[in-house]
């Protein structure tokens, strides 16, 4: 039985919390003392805080501090060569920061999936690891001194619940929400304020200086609505040199989708039906699926993701996502974190009734997700073998890209759903054409995300390949026929050599 997470948590509250608001005010650097030698420190996901610089500050007088981590909008410096106090590891996402050191082996990565990161904890396993100290941001208390962990729940609210320390940093307009976002000021243990000032005209001229001259005029457009979420804008200023210009214009929001993306958004479309409950990926090509009008002309359709697509917010306000037929949260489009949302998106979701947020340990759970009937998943793979085993973490061997993040869970779910469907998107070459994400069989050290055993869904820009219930003679001919027509050949040589006598 699926518990609602009303069903899972008490709420705290005392009387008096501002004088333990004051009680517990420091300074950065104060919060960094906090921090002892063998500790092992959490980094909320998305972090952009002021603490972690303070703690790398004291790398001299640190040894074997364990920072782990997950998809940080900034690099302290613990990613860093030189920095011999700190052992870091990720988990669920890599990301660009972290891809460098983890490629020169001074970063660990921990394979948990979104859903399963508190199994330990929950089940009071001996061999969990103590979380010493967690670092996270939550708004300013509301009157009664609740505070909001903003636009980006993830696992926060549950790595409190477990961390001997919480170091809470306040950030003014930290976005509000419904659902379980809250931490009552009783629970945390030092409150560290951030300045946040609206973003300079230098800082704005940056962006148009790292930005294609091709994109300006966009750019001009939206520097307005990137005002009023430029808490969002600044941490990405800090390391704006290492980004990659896809990222940069994905973030901001002035990228656009290439003739493979619409391809695929058109065979998208025609797997979905009136009613349906959606998930989507943060990742390409999924990123453009609203933009380019996939769920156009579809009725009452419902929203459960872990993150969010640009647009996602807004089908809401268009009327097309009601979520009038969910079999859980009914009328609600529930997230574990808004990440994806266009600056449009944000507004519109920020202290919405119709939006909420809950603990990525419950949203991204198999038995959350499969509870829901007609549930889509719609997520990216890196390459996709002929017998239908998916991978979204490596390509062409064992080199990390990113994490699995929810999308085991995702796809499982929807797969055991009742009228679900699990649908990997997939485009259908890389490297400009030179090779097929489509082959005979992966590559060796390639991590395996989605088993062959519930494929079910590839679309590319060439079509849709139904895998479920098909046998791997079958599915060969499933994927080469949605593959790109300079590799079939080769594809259809390799299938004889595999499936046939």
């Amino acid at each position: 039985m699926v518990k609602f997470p009303s069903q899972m948590h008490t709420m705290n509250y005392k009387e008096n919390w501002q004088e333990e608001y004051k009680r517990k005010l420091v300074s950065a650097e104060e919060a960094a003392k906090v921090i002892k030698s063998g500790d092992r420190v959490i980094v909320s996901v998305g972090y952009s805080g002021i603490v972690g610089a303070a703690i790398v500050a004291r790398s001299g007088e640190l040894k074997n501090v364990e920072i782990v981590s997950a998809g940080q909008l900034i690099d302290p410096g613990w990613f860093s060569p030189g920095y011999e106090s700190f052992h870091t590891t990720c988990e669920i996402y890599l990301g660009n920061l972290a891809r460098p050191s983890h490629d020169e082996k001074r970063t660990d990565f921990l394979p948990n999936t979104v859903g399963t990161v508190f199994k330990l904890y929950d089940d009071q396993r001996p061999e969990r690891k103590p979380i010493d100290v967690l670092l996270t941001e939550v708004s300013p208390p509301d009157e009664n001194g609740f505070c909001s962990f903003g636009s980006e729940l993830w696992h926060r609210k549950k790595y409190a619940k477990f961390a001997k320390t919480v170091i809470g940093e306040v950030i003014p307009g930290l976005f509000r929400t419904y659902g379980e976002n809250y931490i009552h000021v009783s629970e945390l243990d030092y409150i560290v304020e951030v300045p946040q000032e609206p973003l300079t005209d230098e800082e704005v001229q940056v962006l148009f200086d790292f930005t294609p001259p091709e994109t300006h005029d966009r750019l001009r457009a939206r520097v307005p609505i990137l005002q009023q979420v430029g808490r969002f804008i600044r941490p990405l200023l800090r390391i704006i040199p290492t980004v990659p210009t896809s990222f940069l214009l994905t973030f901001l929001g002035i990228d656009s989708p290439d003739e493979v993306a619409r391809g695929i958004a058109e065979n998208l479309k025609t797997i979905l039906k009136n009613g349906d409950t959606i998930q989507i990926g943060v990742g390409r090509p999924s990123y453009f699926m609203v933009e380019l009008g996939v769920f156009d002309g579809f009725e009452d359709l419902g929203i459960h993701s872990e993150m969010a697509a640009p647009g996602m917010a807004l089908l809401v306000k268009r009327g097309i996502a009601t979520g009038k037929y969910k079999t859980l949260h009914p009328g609600k489009a529930v997230f574990g974190a808004f990440t994806g949302f266009s600056p449009e998106d944000y507004l519109f979701a920020a202290n919405n009734p119709c939006f909420e947020l809950y603990s990525q340990d419950y949203v991204a759970n198999i038995r959350t997700v499969a509870a829901h009937d007609n549930m889509v998943a719609i997520n990216n793979g890196l390459q996709v073998d002929l017998t239908g085993q998916i991978t979204c973490e490596t390509q062409f061997g064992p080199r990390i890209i990113n994490g699995p993040g929810g999308q085991i869970e995702f796809h499982i779910g929807a797969f055991l759903s009742k009228g679900g469907r699990a649908v990997t998107l997939l485009r259908s070459t890389a490297l400009g054409g030179a090779v097929s994400t489509i082959v005979p069989q992966l590559d060796k050290g390639s991590l395996v995300t989605i088993q062959r055993h519930f494929a079910d869904y590839v679309v590319t820009e060439y079509g849709v390949a139904r895998l479920a219930g098909k046998s791997h003679r079958e599915r060969a001919d499933e994927l080469i026929a949605v593959a790109h027509p300079d590799h079939r050949a080769e594809l259809r040589k390799e299938s004889q050599k595999l499936f046939y006598p």
